[in-house]
C-alpha cells in the first residue's frame, strides 16, 4: 500500500501539471448552452461519485443516452472540456449525455473507479423510463483511461448480463497495464514520458502484478470467452500515441471473437487530441457522434 507521503507526491506531481486547453475556444464553450445540465451523487459501496446529465434542448422522445467516461490516467480529475464535450454529444445525437465524475487514484485506486462506472450504467437503465429514453440505444465511450474504464465496464456487463450497452467507444486507451511503458513499442518517442506513465500506473495499481494483470485493469488480457458478446466497439487512435499498438491489438481480439470494431487512426494527431481539441479533433468528434447516431441492439 503507497504510503500518505508517496501519495502526496504522486498527486503533486500528477496533478500540479495542468493541462493546457488554449485549443478550446470561446466558440466552442457555447456548445454549453445547447442543453440544460443536472447533478446527482451516486454512492457505490459507500464512495460518492458526482454525475453531471446533459439533457439536449432538441432531445427527442425515445432518445439516445450516451455514457461519458473523462481521461487523465485515472489521477487527474473532471474538467470543463468534458461538460463542454458533453453537452455538445448531447445535442448531437438529439438526445442524453451523462458525464461521470469517478473517484481518482491514488486516494481510490483499482478497482473503485471500475466500480463506479457499473454501477453509474445500472443507474442510467434505470432511470430510462423517467428520461423517456431508449433501452435500446445506450453507449458508452471514453478517452484514455476513460477508454479503459469503458472497456472494463462492457466486459463486466456482458458478463453479468443484466444491461447491455449498444455501443462502447474507446478513443487512444491504454489496455495493457501490466506491460512496463519501457517495453511498450515507440516508448521513447511517446508524448506521455515512461517514468510518468510508470506514475500512473503506481496511482492506480500500487505496482500490484494481479491487479495489473486484471482483465478489468488490462482489458487486452481478458479471456476469449469474457470478449464474446461484447457491444460493437468504434476504436480511435493517434498517430503519435504509441497505445495505437496495444488499441490494435485489442481491436484483433475483438474481432476475432466475433465483435463488430470499427477503428481509425489519425495519423496527424496526438494524445487526448479529442476532448482536447487539437490535431484532427473535428473529424474525429464527428465520426463518434455519427456511430453513436447509427447505434442500435
Amino acid at each position: 500500500m503507497l504510503s500518505e507521503e508517496r501519495k502526496r507526491e504522486l498527486i503533486a506531481s500528477l496533478r500540479g501539471h495542468s493541462v493546457a486547453e488554449e485549443h478550446i475556444t470561446e466558440e466552442y464553450k457555447k456548445n454549453l448552452e445547447l442543453s440544460e445540465r443536472e447533478e446527482y451523487t451516486l454512492c457505490p459501496d459507500s464512495v460518492p461519485m458526482k454525475v453531471y446529465v446533459f439533457f439536449a434542448k432538441n432531445r427527442e422522445p425515445d432518445c439516445r443516452v450516451h455514457i461519458n467516461v473523462h481521461g487523465g490516467g485515472f489521477v487527474r480529475p473532471h474538467a470543463l472540456r468534458d461538460e463542454i464535450w458533453s453537452s455538445r454529444l448531447a445535442s448531437a445525437i438529439e438526445g442524453i449525455t451523462v458525464d461521470l465524475d469517478y473517484s481518482l487514484a491514488p486516494e481510490y485506486p483499482y478497482p473503485t473507479a471500475v466500480e463506479q462506472c457499473c454501477a453509474a450504467v445500472k443507474w442510467v437503465f434505470s432511470k430510462l423510463a423517467d428520461w423517456n429514453a431508449d433501452p435500446r440505444r445506450v453507449s458508452m465511450g471514453g478517452y484514455s483511461a476513460g477508454a479503459n474504464l469503458t472497456a472494463a465496464t462492457a466486459i463486466r456487463l456482458n458478463e453479468t448480463k443484466t444491461h447491455r450497452l449498444c455501443l462502447q467507444v474507446l478513443g487512444y486507451g491504454c489496455f495493457d497495464m501490466a506491460t512496463d511503458p519501457a517495453d511498450k513499442p515507440n516508448a521513447a518517442e511517446n508524448l506521455i514520458p515512461v517514468e510518468r506513465g510508470r506514475m500512473f500506473n503506481e496511482c492506480y495499481t500500487e505496482f500490484d502484478p494481479e491487479k495489473l494483470s486484471s482483465p478489468y485493469c488490462s482489458p487486452l488480457l481478458a479471456a476469449d470467452q469474457q470478449l464474446r458478446g461484447l457491444p460493437e466497439a468504434l476504436i480511435l487512435t493517434a498517430g503519435t500515441d504509441n497505445f495505437r499498438f496495444e488499441d490494435g491489438d485489442y481491436a484483433i481480439r475483438l474481432l476475432r471473437n466475433g465483435v463488430k470494431v470499427t477503428m481509425q487512426e489519425y495519423l496527424h494527431s496526438s494524445h487526448g487530441f479529442i476532448i482536447h481539441c487539437s490535431g484532427e479533433w473535428e473529424s474525429a468528434q464527428q465520426r463518434i457522434i455519427d456511430t453513436i447516431r447509427a447505434a442500435e441492439l
